[in-house]
């Protein structure tokens, strides 16, 4: 599905890549002349993601897969090859010219892999030197690499691609070893991409673990040397790159880490509204997909599925990084505006209560796209109240997980001396999920130090399960954990509790208690924003800044930072200190960018190996708006609390890459061979049968097709004209106006009278 934002943000990964690949399709093409797009698994989620079909069918004839059966396009149609470059796909090609199926071929293929030694030799001696291949695309004249190796999620958040569901196992599972070379390239080609699109070619930190020793610790390294290799080899083969532009503003800084960074953040319940719903709603946790109900116009209910990933939705835009009280508040307030903006087309006489909101806006005549979005927000928002509730999450379960994360400290400022036997209530308790309990033991755990074995087959049964698998599953969830560098169980007793430095953070002022943490990679950012980044802990990989590029107000307290910042706390440190920032820092509504946009700001890119959770995303995002610089999160994957119990899970010994069904074992072990049906012809028809003789109506055939290419060609020629002008001019003023017209009306100020609902979250 195509996400491009109204408003065109012009820092939106979604419309860079928009835009982008627009202008390389256009660049390929020659007025006159009539094109196929042919696309492959790859690049069509990619393609779809940033433009839709109705666009593309505006520059090309018609959209094909490389590996599907094709008719037959003759002397008349050119074909445009968006496809990976792997063995097969080549092999697909070959067999489009050895049958004519086009009339020449231009390929804007995805870069080569520097590590696929097979691939590359037979790209170059077997593929181009295909007589019929390199006459096809003119002598190679016409083939270009494009790096677009990224799926864009959100306006500043990208993924390798959208068929990982978790690339724990890849790196952290011994009996996955051969698949990390290819991972790490993988990571490597869609970072590259990343830098291209933007034009940037940033200064590289990688996240060095001093007191770890599991068998990952390097993992960010090798990122960070294969990304370096990489970015400038296509320096060495651009000299266009960087562009010239990068000497007018601070040089950008890329940030690679990996899961192991933080590992409170993918277990916390979170109270934002995005986080919150992709953690606790059924369908959302597990597909990806919310079913629900909605009213329509003419009253009958019917079911409703929706994917929340529309950046065109401004209310779950602005919505999705605020606390799930205030987005309560926030979709009831901006019904009520549309109902009393349109007093005319609604009967207010149906809304006595709030309840009957929904009524209303099921019978608002018009105002579809604000109907549907209102409707799937209010009844998302709405189960997420009523599940917090039915569970008592924000209740009991938040506030000692908040407190296992300051290292015991409350919300009050007070040591809590009692939270093992907190934790034997909460386990006792029927309302709470087994994953709930789950994630309270390894918070407790975390901030241990460590439990003996015995301690944990004791809390085992707290949780109360029975079946002797589902306690096997549990078990490998804390002895896994190891492999992350914390061996959270200990083999004796009187072993010491275990000591890490950890770098989030605990913010007492202006929050709800249950909201209280700050993820490491918001603090660690921010620092490296500021260049107060320890050294040691995140080097440079290999250039570091220039002086006269480090801002003065940051220069003085480098060498006292490097001295201090080495961790946040540890998980025995005696206290960790609440950060006192003010209330503006941390609450923020989630737009896609900074209010005001200037080009000359500095762009600060992440990738965390291992995924990334909602909590991270919303950080990038109240960073972007707070510090006024760009900043840019990615994974493989985005984690949610039960995928990462279940790479805990699939980190275990005891599994194998058959039983984890990995995407990236599917990609290196495809078929190599194309399939035989791209080989067959099509039979030529059958006589017609008429008043006409033969050739006569072979004959009229014949013009019939010439003046329909005719009509084609003119078509394109009259949008082509138009492409480079008005074509933009009017996607520009639609998006104008529907920004100028998206201005939400002033809250409302808040009732001096805490509701019931609020006292729940404190």
């Amino acid at each position: 599905m195509s996400s491009i934002a109204k408003n065109k943000d012009p820092t939106s990964l979604l419309n860079i890549q928009h835009d982008y690949l627009l202008a390389q399709i256009k660049s390929v093409q020659v007025p006159g002349q009539l094109y196929s797009l042919i696309i492959d698994n790859i690049t069509e989620s990619i393609l779809y993601r940033v433009i839709t079909k109705e666009q593309l069918l505006r520059l090309v004839t018609s959209i094909e897969k490389v590996d599907e059966r094709r008719k037959s396009a003759g002397k008349f149609i050119n074909a445009i090859y968006f496809v990976d470059t792997n063995i097969y796909n080549c092999n697909c090609i070959i067999a489009d010219v050895e049958t004519n199926r086009y009339k020449s071929g231009i390929g804007l293929f995805l870069p080569l892999s520097s590590h696929k030694s097979e691939i590359n030799q037979y790209y170059n001696a077997r593929f181009l030197r295909h007589p019929g291949v390199d006459a096809y695309f003119n002598q190679g004249e016409t083939i270009h690499f494009i790096n677009v190796n990224l799926y864009p999620v959100e306006s500043r958040v990208f993924l390798t691609d959208n068929k990982t569901t978790n690339s724990m196992p890849i790196y952290f599972n011994e009996n996955c070893s051969q698949f990390v070379k290819a991972q790490v390239e993988r990571a490597a080609k869609s970072l590259v991409s990343l830098m291209v699109l933007t034009g940037e070619y940033p200064l590289v930190r990688f996240y060095n673990p001093v007191d770890l020793s599991h068998p990952a610790k390097r993992l960010c390294e090798l990122l960070a040397d294969e990304f370096q290799t990489q970015i400038d080899e296509y320096a060495r083969l651009n000299q266009d790159y960087p562009p010239a532009s990068v000497a007018d503003k601070p040089r950008s800084i890329l940030l690679i880490c990996d899961r192991t960074l933080d590992l409170f953040a993918p277990l916390l319940h979170e109270f934002s509204y995005q986080a919150m719903a992709m953690d606790i709603v059924p369908d959302l946790e597990r597909t990806g997909v919310y079913k629900y109900q909605a009213e329509s116009e003419a009253g009958d209910i019917k079911e409703v599925e929706a994917k929340l990933d529309d950046e065109n939705d401004e209310d779950w835009i602005n919505l999705r990084h605020v606390h799930i009280i205030e987005a309560s508040e926030l979709i009831i307030a901006r019904i009520n505006d549309l109902i009393k903006n349109n007093p005319l087309m609604v009967d207010r006489s149906k809304a006595s209560s709030s309840s009957d909101l929904m009524y209303v806006v099921a019978h608002l005549k018009g105002f579809d796209e604000e109907r549907k979005y209102l409707t799937l927000h209010k009844k998302l928002i709405d189960e997420c109240l009523d599940i917090n509730s039915s569970r008592k999450l924000a209740e009991f379960a938040a506030d000692f997980e908040q407190t296992c994360c300051a290292d015991g400290v409350t919300f009050e400022g007070e040591r809590n001396k009692t939270l093992h036997d907190d934790l034997i209530v909460l386990l006792a308790r029927e309302d709470l999920h087994i994953n709930d309990k789950i994630r309270l033991v390894l918070m407790y755990a975390f901030y241990r130090g460590g439990l003996s074995e015995s301690d944990f087959k004791k809390l085992a049964k707290f949780i109360g399960v029975n079946d002797r698998e589902i306690i096997g599953l549990i078990s490998r969830c804390f002895t896994n954990l190891y492999k992350l560098g914390f061996p959270i169980v200990k083999t004796n007793v009187k072993d010491k509790p275990m000591t890490r430095t950890t770098f989030h953070d605990i913010n007492n002022e202006g929050t709800y208690n249950t909201s209280r943490f700050i993820p490491a990679i918001k603090q660690v950012l921010t620092k490296a924003s500021r260049y107060h980044l320890d050294e040691e802990w995140f080097p440079y990989f290999r250039d570091k800044p220039l002086q006269d590029d480090i801002p003065v107000s940051s220069r003085a307290n480098t060498a006292r930072t490097n001295q201090l910042s080495n961790g946040t706390g540890s998980l025995r440190n005696p206290r960790i200190k609440a950060s006192w920032a003010s209330s503006s820092s941390i609450r923020h509504v989630g737009s896609t960018s900074s209010s005001i946009h200037n080009p000359l700001n500095q762009k600060i890119f992440c990738y965390v190996a291992g995924g990334i959770t909602y909590s991270e995303i919303r950080s990038i995002y109240e960073l972007s708006s707070s510090l006024n610089k760009e900043f840019y999160i990615g994974s493989e994957s985005i984690l949610k609390p039960r995928d990462f119990l279940i790479g805990l899970q699939s980190i275990d010994k005891a599994k194998s890459p058959i039983d984890l069904d990995l995407n990236i074992a599917k990609e290196l072990n495809q078929p190599r061979e194309c399939p035989q049906f791209l080989y067959e012809t099509a039979a030529p028809p059958p006589p017609r049968t008429g008043s006409l003789p033969p050739n006569q109506a072979i004959q009229n055939q014949m013009n019939k097709f010439q003046h329909d290419v005719e009509i084609q060609q003119k078509i394109f020629e009259d949008q082509h004209s138009l492409a480079s002008s008005g074509h933009y001019r009017k996607r520009l003023s639609a998006s104008t106006k529907s920004s100028s017209g998206s201005n939400e009306s002033k809250p409302k100020e808040k009732e001096t009278k805490t509701s019931r609902l609020k006292k729940l979250f404190k």
